[in-house]
C-alpha cells in the first residue's frame, strides 16, 4: 500500500495544517475501502496497477486538497490551495534574497550597518508581494477562473514517502534563514573591521593573513547555509538534493579547516614591537590549532556518516525505480 501512502502525503502537503490529520485519515479510510470492496469482487489482492486507477479516480491530490479548503472570504477553496504555495514562495524567495544582498554587502567590506539594514526594508516588500498575490488570485476568483492541475496524472510519479522524525516549522525555518544572514553578515564585515568580532581584543591581537586569503570559502559557505534553509522551506520534500548540497558543505568545512590548520599563525599581535605579547599570541595559535584537529576529526566523522547515507538512499531509490514502485 506504498503508492496510497505516497498519495495521502500527496494531499496533505496541500491541506491546512490544522486539519489535515483527520482528512487525511478519512481519505485513508475511503481509498482502503474501495481496494477491499474491490479485492472481494476479484477474490485476490489488487496489484499495483489496479490500485493507481483507484487513486486516479480520487482525482490529482492538489484538486482533492482544494475540496476540504472551504469558502474563504477572498478566494475560494478551489484557488486557495495553489495561491497559498505561489504567496509561501513569492515571499520565501524575497527573503532569500534579502539574505543574499546582506551577504553581498558584507563581503564587499561595507559597515557591518549597511548589511543589516537590507532587512528593514524587508517587512515592506513582503507587504508589497503579499497584496500583489492575493490581488491577482483574487481577480482570478472573481472571475470564475479555476486552475486546475493537469487530469492526466500519475499516480507512479508521487513523490517518494518522506520520514519525518524532526521537521522544523517553516517559522523556525524564516528564524533560522534570518539569523544565519545576520551572522554571515557580521561574520563577513568583521574579518574587514576586526573590533566586530575581537572586540577590545583587536586592541592586542589582530586575525593573521590566512582569513582574508580564504574569504571566498566563508562567503559561499553562507551560501549554501542559506541555501539549504531556503530548500527546507520551498520543497520539505526534497530530501535527497538537501543531503547532496550538505555533504558539499561537510566537503567545504573540511578544506576550511584543513587551510586553518596548516596555517603558520591565525593571529598576529596588534603591534608587533610589543615583544611582552609575542607569547601570549603564540599560546593562542597553539590552543586554535589543537581546537582545529579535533573539528577536522569530527567534520570527517560527520561527512562519511552523511555520505554513506547518501549513497544508501540513492540506491534504495534506484531499486525502486526498477521494481516499479
Amino acid at each position: 500500500m506504498e503508492l496510497v501512502e505516497r498519495y495521502l502525503q500527496a494531499v496533505k502537503a496541500a491541506l491546512p495544517g490544522k486539519q489535515s490529520d483527520d482528512i487525511v485519515q478519512e481519505l485513508r479510510d475511503s481509498i482502503l475501502s474501495q481496494v477491499e470492496e474491490r479485492e472481494s469482487t476479484l477474490g485476490r489482492p489488487l496489484n499495483s496497477s489496479e490500485i493507481a486507477e483507484i487513486l486516479k479516480k480520487m482525482g490529482n491530490p492538489m484538486t482533492l486538497a482544494s475540496r476540504y479548503g472551504g469558502r474563504r472570504q477572498i478566494i475560494g477553496g478551489s484557488l486557495f490551495t495553489i495561491y497559498w504555495k505561489v504567496l509561501t514562495w513569492a515571499l520565501t524567495i524575497a527573503l532569500v534574497a534579502h539574505a543574499a544582498t546582506s551577504i553581498a554587502i558584507a563581503a564587499s567590506g561595507k559597515p557591518f550597518g549597511e548589511s543589516l539594514a537590507v532587512f528593514f526594508h524587508f517587512p515592506g516588500v513582503a507587504l508589497k508581494v503579499f497584496a500583489i498575490v492575493t490581488l491577482v488570485f483574487a481577480a482570478l476568483d472573481l472571475l470564475g477562473a479555476r486552475l486546475r492541475p493537469c487530469d492526466h496524472w500519475d499516480p507512479f510519479k508521487l513523490p517518494a514517502l518522506v520520514k519525518k522524525p524532526a521537521r522544523k516549522s517553516k517559522f523556525d525555518l524564516v528564524v533560522q534563514l534570518v539569523l544565519q544572514a545576520v551572522f554571515s553578515a557580521w561574520w563577513l564585515t568583521g574579518l574587514h573591521y576586526q573590533y566586530l568580532v575581537l572586540g577590545p581584543g583587536a586592541n592586542f591581537i589582530r586575525f593573521g593573513p590566512i582569513w582574508l586569503k580564504i574569504y571566498p570559502l566563508f562567503v559561499v559557505t553562507a551560501s549554501i547555509d542559506i541555501g539549504l534553509t531556503a530548500l527546507a522551506l520551498m520543497r520539505p520534500d526534497w530530501g535527497q538534493p538537501a543531503r547532496a548540497v550538505r555533504l558539499l558543505k561537510h566537503a567545504l568545512g573540511l578544506l576550511l579547516l584543513f587551510l586553518l590548520a596548516n596555517a603558520s599563525t591565525l593571529f598576529v599581535p596588534a603591534d608587533v614591537n610589543r615583544v611582552e605579547w609575542q607569547p601570549v599570541v603564540r599560546s593562542i595559535n597553539f590552543g586554535l590549532h589543537i581546537g582545529l584537529v579535533a573539528a577536522i576529526v569530527a567534520t570527517l566523522v560527520n561527512f562519511v556518516r552523511d555520505g554513506v547515507r547518501f549513497v544508501r538512499q540513492l540506491f534504495a531509490h534506484e531499486q525502486q525505480a526498477a521494481m516499479g514502485l
